[in-house]
């Protein structure tokens, strides 16, 4: 692989591209042309294969060019999705449906982790391929096209031009949200089916006959697929944007009246309630397998419960929107915002000035009752991405199922991308519309395009310096903003400028309408690509962190422990996060880590244990949880050189290891109880107790005992007659083999999570919290083995609902077209 994308196609990635578009279009137009009488479907085809050159134009770095990277700086896609996805590829290929990842943050879920897409069915050839870096840009690439395709049909279907549905699809699929999150991958291939719900909503709300059913089971597995693409978020903003259509839909409907009444009949209403009811059951059931076990593990995370101050981080309030006409006055890309507590990727919401001026075109212009759908969508848009601003976000934070465990409320720039895309549309149909009628009507557009352009140019060059002085000529920050706000302003001027001299030449009939149309159209796409195509591209190796290859073997060599079969683990949750992948464990398989890339789903229990062991790296506390090496910088220095012991040296780390680690399975005779969390881990932290010696618990009646744990040191030197020992050490199994003198508890620390289920010689037994944060098992005298297995009962119980909702679904979806068929026959 040369850079991002598979070293074959970039070279030619462009023209790829623009022959496939063309041979659509060509296939079309035959099909169109062998029967006399047919829509003109190639047209539609046409433009769904433009939009597919227009993405490839979008993308033209990483698809031309060697050595080029998407996201800059990396993000998630690069420290989070490229190793969870390589991990997932590995279990299926090799046969195994992974619920359990044991090799970050001492293990938690993964299959429960939405974020990790494993049952977004768009994602399986992914998994399936020889997945690299390469395949997830390419698998964004495609989402991206999706967007377009989806807004371009739903745009159509309501009725507009094919000329203003490609505006809409454009501004949509490459609005500031889309470009922004492409490393939060999950947000996007979300995103990318709202407009295809909106569509089938709509049509089934609309369609009194049979068909309406129809469309409504399609649009429940639409947004099924939605669920399962793996952001929740960006799901409840899709929900959001379906549930106000439905209200305006059935707000603005034509009523049958009867007699003596004036509101609308309970009977020809209730179609419309069972609808609406049905698509969300739909979703929710079929993405039960998902939804159950997401929901159980939040429960048992930091985001069981998230603060309104947390849910309103990240805002995009009024200090932010100037970005909204210069884009690049805060900073062009992740790397280089300026703007003290917001940052770019939360707050990059350019849809450019031609999409607000045909906007404010199709608002004034347009006489269509799906405009006003469109602009209540904007509206509620800005209601909630203002975050703590607004009464009306604490209000749905405090009283809408679900939304008081979701943050960042500037991501709601996604329902402003997908408003604005459909009031441009309208404003270039209505543009398009009066500049083919009398030289009244094409009047009045070119004054209006004239004076939107010079209002907006007076407000910028007048008022907005005026109100944003401080951020925009505060030279003194790292990144100075006058160039980049002067650049801005000559290209608002120079768009701006661009679309009045169109509406001129349309006006004094120099060119047609439709020919102003196409060239609105083209200025729109200059528009939104200059900057937004710009923000994610870097030739920084951002891969980089991942091939540290000579220190990975070095670790995987010695971490192997031969008295219990199970690896030991690494720390890299140290200050090397810029050079070591904080997931690389995950990445490779092959190692085991205490960390990780951040993951707010990571469980509670660890996650409160690591935090403190970390900071205390010379305490029982840390050597229980198995950390027998750090990878840190040449800086750090240690005061307790009789516990680590450097084992290798490289320009930019060094790797330590700990020579008082506790292997990570292991027996006990005896036990304390304690319910308090504070106390177990005082008592590890401040050497209270030997880990080696002693186990805590959480419930029981606890036991003294002088006998010496099967670890620790054994008086006079006497071989050791007691073992604990893995047979197989799997992801969701863990097989072990013990040897017991006593009776006693076996102590294995992997994370906590009540899915987990074990036996004792084929007998059930319970698995009880030790240390608040990891596994005990009690044990009698003898030999005996455990089996640990993940298969939670929410995950049983959701896989069933999914797959019996599946099979309902498509049952009623035949049955449905099978009497559709009969009814036309």
């Amino acid at each position: 692989m040369l850079g991002g994308l598979p070293g074959l196609l970039q070279p030619w990635g462009i023209l790829l591209i623009g022959i496939s578009a063309a041979l659509a279009f060509y296939l079309a137009y035959r099909w169109r042309q062998r029967v006399a009488g047919r829509s003109r479907l190639h047209l539609d085809v046409g433009a769904i294969a433009l939009l597919a050159l227009l993405t490839g134009g979008f993308f033209w770095r990483p698809l031309t060019e060697g050595g080029v990277f998407m996201p800059a700086g990396g993000g998630d896609l690069a420290s989070f999705y490229y190793p969870t996805y390589s991990y997932i590829a590995r279990q299926l290929q090799g046969g195994n449906l992974p619920l359990w990842n044991p090799h970050v943050f001492s293990g938690m879920p993964l299959a429960a982790d939405v974020q990790s897409g494993l049952f977004y069915p768009l994602n399986w050839p992914v998994f399936f391929s020889s997945l690299d870096y390469g395949t997830l840009e390419w698998l964004l690439i495609a989402h991206y096209w999706l967007a377009s395709v989806f807004t371009y049909l739903l745009l159509r279907d309501i009725g507009l031009k094919r000329l203003g549905a490609m505006a809409g699809a454009v501004v949509f699929a490459f609005c500031g949200f889309m470009t922004a999150h492409l490393g939060h991958m999950p947000m996007v291939l979300v995103a990318t089916w709202i407009p295809l719900i909106l569509l089938l909503l709509r049509r089934a709300l609309l369609d009194e006959a049979r068909t309406g059913w129809v469309w409504t089971i399609l649009a429940g597995l639409t947004a099924a697929l939605s669920l399962l693409a793996g952001h929740v978020q960006i799901f409840a903003y899709g929900l959001l944007a379906a549930g106000l259509l439905w209200l305006y839909l059935f707000a603005t409907r034509q009523q049958p009246q009867q007699v003596g009444h004036t509101g609308p009949p309970l009977r020809s209403a209730l179609p419309w309630i069972v609808k609406g009811g049905l698509l969300l059951a739909i979703a929710l059931s079929i993405g039960a397998a998902q939804l159950l076990s997401s929901l159980e593990l939040s429960n048992l995370t930091s985001r069981s419960s998230v603060s309104y101050e947390e849910a309103s981080e990240f805002p995009n309030q009024p200090v932010t929107w100037l970005n909204l006409l210069l884009p690049r006055v805060f900073g062009s890309s992740p790397t280089n915002y300026a703007l003290g507590d917001w940052q770019s990727t939360e707050n990059w919401g350019y849809t450019g000035v031609v999409t607000l001026a045909l906007a404010a075109a199709g608002l004034l212009l347009r006489r269509n009752r799906m405009v006003g759908y469109f602009a209540l969508l904007v509206a509620l848009s800005f209601i909630l991405m203002v975050g703590d601003l607004s009464i009306v976000g604490a209000w749905i934070y405090g009283f809408t199922p679900g939304f008081n465990k979701l943050r960042d409320s500037g991501r709601a720039l996604v329902l402003l991308g997908l408003g604005l895309a459909g009031l441009a549309a309208f404003g270039l149909d209505a543009v398009t519309t009066a500049l083919s009628r009398q030289e009244p009507e094409r009047r009045r557009v070119f004054l209006w395009l004239v004076g939107v352009s010079v209002f907006v140019a007076f407000v910028l060059l007048i008022v907005m310096p005026g109100l944003y002085s401080q951020l925009i000529v505060d030279n003194s920050a790292q990144y100075g903003r006058i160039p980049g706000a002067i650049n801005d302003l000559g290209m608002l001027v120079l768009w701006l400028g661009l679309l009045a001299g169109i509406g001129w030449a349309a006006y004094r009939q120099r060119i047609s309408a439709s020919t102003a149309g196409l060239f609105i159209l083209a200025l729109l796409v200059l528009d939104i690509f200059s900057p937004n195509s710009r923000f994610n591209p870097t030739t920084t190796n951002i891969l980089a962190g991942y091939e540290q290859y000579d220190a990975r073997s070095i670790l995987y060599k010695e971490s192997q422990d031969e008295t219990t079969n199970i690896p030991l683990r690494t720390d890299s949750d140290t200050d090397v996060q810029d050079i070591w992948q904080p997931s690389s464990a995950l990445q490779n398989g092959l190692l085991y880590d205490t960390g990780g890339a951040f993951n707010p789903l990571k469980l509670e229990r660890y996650d409160y244990l690591w935090d403190i062991a970390k900071r205390n790296p010379n305490t029982p506390l840390y050597d229980l949880t198995g950390a027998a090496f750090q990878v840190i910088s040449p800086t750090t220095i240690y005061q307790n050189e009789a516990k680590w012991e450097r084992i290798q040296k490289y320009p930019n780390l060094e790797i330590y290891r700990n020579k008082n680690v506790l292997s990570r399975a292991y027996l006990v005779h005896e036990s304390r109880i304690d319910s308090a969390r504070v106390d177990i881990i005082d008592a590890l932290r401040l050497f209270h107790i030997d880990p080696r010696h002693t186990v805590i618990l959480e419930s029981g009646t606890p036991f003294t005992s002088t006998l010496p744990g099967s670890i620790e040191a054994v008086p006079g030197g006497s071989a050791r007659t007691e073992s604990v020992k893995a047979i197989s050490y799997a992801p969701d199994v863990v097989e072990l083999k013990v040897k017991a003198t006593a009776p006693g508890w076996v102590v294995l620390t992997d994370a906590y999570h009540p899915g987990w289920q074990a036996t004792l010689n084929n007998n059930p037994v319970t698995i009880e919290p030790a240390y608040y944060a990891y596994r005990a098992v009690k044990v009698d005298t003898g030999d005996s083995t455990i089996r640990m297995t993940f298969s939670p009962p929410s995950w049983q119980l959701g896989r069933a609902l999914s797959l019996l909702s599946l099979a309902a679904t498509f049952l009623a979806l035949a049955l449905l077209m099978m009497r559709r068929r009969k009814r036309k026959a």
